[in-house]
C-alpha cells in the first residue's frame, strides 16, 4: 500500500527537500502529522509505512495547483468550483479533487493500492462563523468524490494541528481535549493553539523536535478521539484502510 500525502508545509505532514513537487523516501522531510499518521497505520498494517521505500509519497500544494491549471485548460476556463461553493471552501474542494486525480495515477504507476491524506488547518477564531469546519470538511469529501478516488481522507484539525498535539502534551494529558477545539487558530492571539502548545513544552519546539517527541511518546488515538475533528479523521482513515485491506 502507498500513502499519498499533501499538506501545508513542514510543520504538519512535511515537505519535499529537493525542490520537487512530488517526492518520497530521503527527499521527503517528514512532519509531526506524518509521524502521527504512521503510528495510526502501524497497528492495522503490522508495519511502519515510513520504513518501506516509496510507501510515503508527498504531493506539494504547487503540484495540486499545477494539476488544477491543467484541468481548467481542459475545461476551457470553466470554473471548477461551481456556483454553490464560496472561494474558501472551493479551495478545499479543488485540492481534494486534484489530489484524488494524482492518487489514481500513482496507483497505476506504482501498481499498488493507495490512500490519500489531505491536510489543511481549519484555522479561524472564536468569531468565525459557525459551521466553517463542517463546510470545509464536506468540501474535501466532495472533492475526493468528484475525482473518483474512494480512499481520500481529509485531515482537518480544529482549529489547527497544534491543538491535537496539545491534547497529549498538556498537563493532565488527554483530559478535556474537546475544549481545545475552541482555541484560536490565529497565532497572534495569546490564547492560540500554537502559544498554548509552546507553553506546555516550556518553549517552542522545532519540527524535528516535535517529530522526535511524538516518536518517543506514542499518541493515544482512543483518548484523543474526544476531539471531534480528530475523531472524524480517525473514522475516515479507518474506512479507507478497510477498503484497502478487505
Amino acid at each position: 500500500m502507498i500513502v499519498i500525502l499533501s499538506g501545508e508545509g513542514p510543520t504538519d505532514l512535511g515537505q519535499c527537500n529537493n525542490a520537487q513537487s512530488i517526492c518520497s523516501d530521503e527527499q521527503f522531510q517528514v512532519g509531526p502529522m506524518a509521524v502521527l499518521l504512521d503510528q495510526m497505520l502501524q497497528p492495522r498494517l503490522d508495519y511502519s509505512p515510513r520504513t518501506i521505500p516509496g510507501a510515503f509519497q508527498y504531493v506539494s500544494e504547487l503540484a495540486l495547483k499545477h494539476r488544477e491549471s491543467i484541468r481548467k485548460d481542459e475545461s476551457r476556463k470553466v470554473s471548477l468550483v461551481g456556483k454553490k461553493r464560496d472561494q474558501e471552501t472551493g479551495y478545499f474542494y479543488i485540492n481534494a479533487w486534484m489530489l484524488g486525480d494524482i492518487a489514481l495515477e500513482r496507483e497505476i504507476t506504482c501498481k499498488d493500492k493507495a490512500i490519500a491524506i489531505l491536510f489543511r488547518d481549519c484555522d479561524g477564531t472564536r468569531s468565525t462563523k459557525v459551521g466553517l469546519w463542517a463546510a470545509k470538511w464536506k468540501s474535501m469529501v466532495d472533492g475526493f468524490k468528484r475525482s473518483g478516488f474512494t480512499r481520500g481522507v481529509p485531515m482537518l484539525p480544529k482549529p489547527k494541528s497544534e491543538a491535537w498535539l496539545l491534547c497529549a502534551a498538556k498537563n493532565h494529558a488527554y483530559q478535556g481535549c474537546d475544549t481545545l477545539e475552541d482555541l484560536s487558530g490565529n497565532d497572534d492571539s495569546p490564547n492560540s493553539a500554537k502559544n498554548k502548545l509552546d507553553a506546555a513544552f516550556g518553549g517552542h519546539k522545532s519540527t524535528v523536535e516535535l517529530c522526535e517527541w511524538l516518536e518517543n511518546n506514542l499518541f493515544d488515538v482512543d483518548k484523543a478521539s474526544a476531539m471531534p475533528s480528530f475523531k472524524a479523521f480517525q473514522d475516515e482513515l479507518g474506512r479507507a484502510l478497510n477498503e484497502v485491506l478487505n
